[in-house]
């Protein structure tokens, strides 16, 4: 794609009031105005008909249908032009992920921060990626009527507006995201960059758990500061790199228990514990036991 036929919208006329969230209902122009952003957002067309350009894709889109666009995507909706055609009317909700939550400030894909909400027990659906695509179709009243309340707070801007668009904005999400898994759209084989770097990540711990990986190593191979690298980690696997390498060593030294004669300082060697006292610790505090009550046990 020629990107230079394209103007980028870096979001700042939208959040001039203090706050990475937008709301308007906007009839859509007949003429191009293709472009990308600094911000996700989330479209939904209440009325007429026209075509939404997303990417290398064209759709045809009525009342009811719902996008999700990331950062960076070239899109633009268009009006029939055509003085029968009925004006696309359209709702769009942009925002900023730390919109939702401060940790959330580095990401920029829809996906990503779904994986965040997921791990705070928020979404109970696994969204390993979410296409920019058009995911609803033939109207959505309870979808609708959130972005009517989204849009008479931001409007009215009274007092305490900013918490209940976080609270609707959550609940929007929720309820994509149910449409998502009835329709089978809430996950797949792909993965998003972030997850793909952790998983890389997480497959070297589990070959290399017992040398004592080094963190900023680790963010070197990922190309991420280290700081980033750890929020990354622990949003995807719930656990940081410390325990994750942990729980990898005492599940292989419980192996080790039950199939070796190996004694157990030197179990505990070699799994990467130096000191048997510390590896008695951890042991302990993963199993519920220590490891020679372990070795009976079995």
């Amino acid at each position: 794609m020629n990107y230079a036929s394209f103007y980028r919208d870096t979001g700042e006329q939208f959040f001039r009031h203090g706050h990475s969230i937008f709301l308007n209902y906007i009839s859509e122009s007949p003429k191009p105005h293709l472009h990308v952003h600094d911000f996700i957002e989330i479209s939904y067309v209440a009325s007429g008909t026209g075509v939404h350009i997303l990417g290398d894709k064209t759709y045809e889109v009525g009342k009811g249908d719902l996008f999700l666009i990331n950062y960076d995507v070239p899109h633009e909706f268009r009006s029939f032009d055509s003085p029968s055609a009925a004006p696309l009317e359209v709702y769009n909700c942009v925002f900023k992920p730390d919109f939702i939550d401060v940790n959330l400030i580095d990401y920029m894909d829809f996906s990503d921060v779904i994986h965040y909400l997921s791990f705070r027990s928020i979404f109970t659906i696994e969204a390993d990626h979410v296409d920019d695509v058009k995911i609803l179709g033939g109207g959505n009243s309870a979808i609708e009527a959130i972005y009517r309340k989204m849009l008479e707070e931001f409007t009215r801007q009274e007092e305490g507006y900013v918490e209940l668009l976080r609270a609707y904005l959550i609940e929007l999400l929720i309820h994509i995201f149910r449409v998502l898994k009835k329709s089978g759209k809430a996950g797949g084989a792909a993965m998003t960059h972030h997850a793909k770097l952790i998983e890389q990540s997480k497959q070297y711990l589990r070959a290399n758990y017992a040398l004592g990986a080094k963190l900023n190593e680790l963010a070197s191979q990922s190309f991420l500061s280290p700081t980033y690298f750890c929020k990354l980690f622990k949003d995807y696997t719930g656990t940081t790199i410390s325990e994750y390498v942990q729980s990898l060593r005492i599940e292989e030294a419980c192996q080790l228990l039950q199939h070796t004669d190996e004694k157990i300082i030197a179990i505990a060697q070699k799994v990467g514990y130096k000191d048997i006292k510390h590896f008695n610790e951890v042991f302990k505090k993963l199993t519920g036991m220590t490891p020679s009550s372990y070795r009976k046990m079995m």
